[in-house]
């Protein structure tokens, strides 16, 4: 821990069974540091050097690395790192069904690293405890899950939903995850317990698959507080030390293409990649700067889980830090420098000027105040960690008793019969466990006003889902209407018994198996896993049985299909053949009728064409006569047109005539006027000069000769005129 270095131990783990049953051959050796991998087929060997290379195939092998190993190996050094002041953390990687969550939390009596690190933390505390040194734990446990924090320790709201969390940064002590449930653990039991609870509720969310898989990195955090006491003139006054602990488990990495993955797979997939290699990144600069010494960018901000796990990473691990949820009263430094201070004020009180000694004494004065100050401070944190320890205790009851409310007990009778969970990520599976009761129990969705004895989530799962029956030690199961339940694989539509070690399945996403302990003790029949009975049913297993049985049923599905559809096409040919034998004789009757409706029509046709002829000839014939008949009226034309030609001469002669005869009265006329004009301005001289009776008679006279020439010319013209008109309407004609 003095340097920081960043240790890496690589495992392989034994067989399991489906390897086992494959004839799996072991391509992983380890010798001391080195890892070496061989090629199946080439024998082509590849040799790595860890810090660790832990081989765990056969345990009749001398190195064989047992759990225990790995803990002293790995996880103990984090241990005294902690008690230290260091901030410490632990990541376990792998891909999918590598062994890391065995590594993490372990089977039974084969306990993980975390299980073993909490009891042997709080037995260090135990055995420290005394009136100089006290420790204070805390603990909080979230997921992270497409690049979102879901605390794994509170229940979800009203509406049923669990609002992912934010990682924000505190100035002083760095990134942490705002409003992140933090309890007070007074031991391995308390722990234990907020384990338990968050592992439930991990397992019911990844059950349900409603907001989260099983595909997520989980980080439990521990965070310890070590109160010392100091004393400094005789006075006792307390200093405190806080380190961080993370343990991670990881999310399996694959490749997308072996994987098979897409859609929601695609998509987890891709954070899960993302927040692996930007661990990588960090740790492959954490690594660069320490050998270097020199300042290299750590790219901590590209990751949710890197970047709310920092305060843990190597480059912090060397000053203490603390929880933001709490934060530290961390005063050790000040306090040894406080110490020195008298030290170095005592020395110098020998042979001291006055003046002087009262500033010494005015800074010692200063210096107890100040320590007060943090005696004030630490009871005051005392006082509050009992209120978190209070609040602790009751949240956990609330959210207990909130998953009791879906069903899942807490406390295990070994006399009723239960259902226990299944799930493809081993860590949770086996986690969830449902009571059967005597009588009738009730299953059905989860709804705040529901009021079903089991509760479940999820799309497939009814409203009303089934009953679970238990009369007399008989336990049996009633699905609800059309609501999908499978026993074995099965899918059952009526009143099934259970026996011990069946696969009961809900919904098509819930795998169960049921367990009997009275037919276990009285040794009645177990359900039918293998011929000898025995062996452990996992929830790779109920998946393939219950596959194997849908494949079966789809198969006989199929058969069926295939023969009612060989019998309705020998039918449907039969009633073809009738049918296409009705149409043919009903074509020919159509036919026939068709030829002799031609036929008529044909003899009509013929009476037509011969009437049509006939009346060719009669048009012909009368087209001879319109001929003759149109040559006639021609000639007439001709003769009548030379007609109007000779009348139209005529009449223009005779309108120049009457224009020539016209301008000839006319001019007379104005001849005549201008003699009259003479004569009257001949006979207004003679007026003037004469008697004027005697000259009147002869104009009046003259003046009447005049109008009667005048009326006698317009006559002329209007004969002439008519006479025209006359002609030319005849031309017209």
């Amino acid at each position: 821990m003095e340097n920081t270095a960043v240790t890496v131990a690589v495992g392989v783990r034994s067989f399991n069974s489906r390897e086992e049953t494959e004839k799996g051959k072991q391509v992983i050796f380890m010798d001391n540091q080195e890892t070496t991998v061989q090629h199946p087929d080439s024998n082509q060997r590849y040799t790595f050097s860890y810090d660790f290379s832990f081989c765990s195939v056969e345990n009749t092998d001398p190195n064989f690395a047992s759990q225990k190993m790995v803990y002293e190996k790995l996880a103990r050094p984090l241990l005294e790192g902690a008690f230290e002041g260091f901030n410490t953390c632990l990541f376990a990687y792998g891909q999918t069904g590598s062994g890391k969550s065995y590594t993490m939390m372990g089977f039974g009596e084969e306990a993980g690293v975390t299980p073993r690190f909490c009891e042997e933390l709080f037995t260090r505390v135990s055995k420290s405890q005394n009136k100089q040194v006290t420790c204070h734990l805390e603990m909080s446990y979230f997921e992270v899950y497409n690049e979102k924090i879901h605390d794994l320790l509170v229940v979800k709201d009203e509406q049923g939903h669990k609002l992912p969390l934010r990682v924000r940064e505190h100035p002083v002590f760095g990134p942490y995850v705002a409003d992140l449930s933090t309890n007070v653990v007074s031991s391995y039991a308390d722990i234990q317990g907020w384990l338990e609870l968050g592992n439930k509720q991990r397992a019911t969310a990844a059950t349900g698959m409603n907001d989260k898989s099983s595909r997520s990195h989980s980080v439990f955090t521990l965070v310890m507080t070590q109160t010392k006491t100091e004393f400094v003139e005789e006075e006792e006054h307390d200093h405190t030390i806080t380190s961080r602990i993370n343990l991670v488990d990881l999310a399996g990495s694959e490749r997308c293409s072996s994987a098979q993955t897409s859609g929601d797979r695609l998509r987890e997939g891709a954070s899960i990649n993302k927040s692996l290699l930007t661990l990588g990144k960090v740790i492959s600069a954490l690594s660069e700067q320490c050998q270097s010494r020199k300042k290299v960018f750590i790219p901590y901000r590209e990751s949710v889980l890197t970047w709310s796990t920092r305060t843990t990473t190597p480059s912090s691990s060397e000053v203490s830090s603390a929880s933001p949820c709490f934060p530290p009263i961390n005063h050790e430094a000040s306090l040894f420098k406080l110490k020195a201070d008298f030290d170095k004020l005592r020395a110098a009180q020998i042979g001291i000027e006055p003046e002087k000694m009262r500033l010494f004494q005015q800074e010692i004065t200063a210096l107890k105040t100040q320590l007060t100050q943090q005696d004030r401070e630490m009871a005051e944190a005392h006082r509050a960690w009992k209120e978190k320890l209070e609040q602790a205790e009751k949240r956990k009851r609330e959210e207990t008793k909130e998953l009791q409310k879906a069903g899942i007990t807490f406390k295990v009778d070994n006399r009723l019969p239960n259902l226990v969970n299944l799930n493809e990520d081993p860590q949770l599976s086996e986690i969830l466990l449902y009571m059967i009761k005597e009588g009738q129990t009730k299953v059905g969705k989860h709804k705040s006003e529901s009021a079903h004895d089991i509760q479940l989530s999820g799309a497939l799962i009814a409203d009303e889902h089934c009953v679970i029956s238990s009369v007399g030690g008989t336990v049996s199961i009633t699905p609800i209407k059309d609501a999908k339940t499978f026993v074995n694989g099965i899918l059952v539509s009526e009143s099934t018994v259970l026996h011990h070690g069946d696969r009961v399945i809900l919904g098509g996403d819930h795998y169960f198996r049921f367990n009997h302990p009275v037919e276990v003790h009285t040794g009645k029949r177990v359900s039918c896993w293998t011929q000898s009975g025995d062996g452990h049913k996992d929830f790779e297993f109920a998946k393939n049985e219950l596959l194997a049985a849908q494949r079966a049923q789809l198969e006989a599905e199929i058969e069926e299909a295939r023969v009612r559809a060989k019998e309705e096409m020998m039918q449907g040919i039969q009633v073809a053949k009738a049918m296409a034998q009705k149409e043919l004789s009903d074509q020919k009757a159509l036919y026939e009728n068709k030829i002799k409706a031609l036929e008529c029509e044909l003899e009509e046709e013929s009476e037509k064409k011969k009437r049509q002829e006939l009346d060719n000839q009669r048009v012909a014939s009368k087209m001879e006569e319109l001929q003759t008949a149109k040559i006639l009226l021609e000639q007439e034309v001709h003769v009548k047109k030379k007609l109007l030609h000779m009348e139209a001469q005529a009449t223009r002669q005779a309108m120049v005539d009457h224009a020539i005869r016209h301008a000839k009265i006319v001019e007379a006329l104005e001849e005549e006027k201008r003699t009259i004009d003479e004569n009257l301005e001949s006979f207004r001289k003679i007026i003037a000069q004469n008697a004027p009776r005697n000259v009147l008679a002869q104009p009046q006279w003259d003046a009447m000769k005049l109008s009667v020439m005048i009326e006698e010319a317009n006559a002329i013209s209007k004969k002439t005129l008519q006479k025209h008109h006359v002609q030319q309407a005849r031309a017209v004609r």
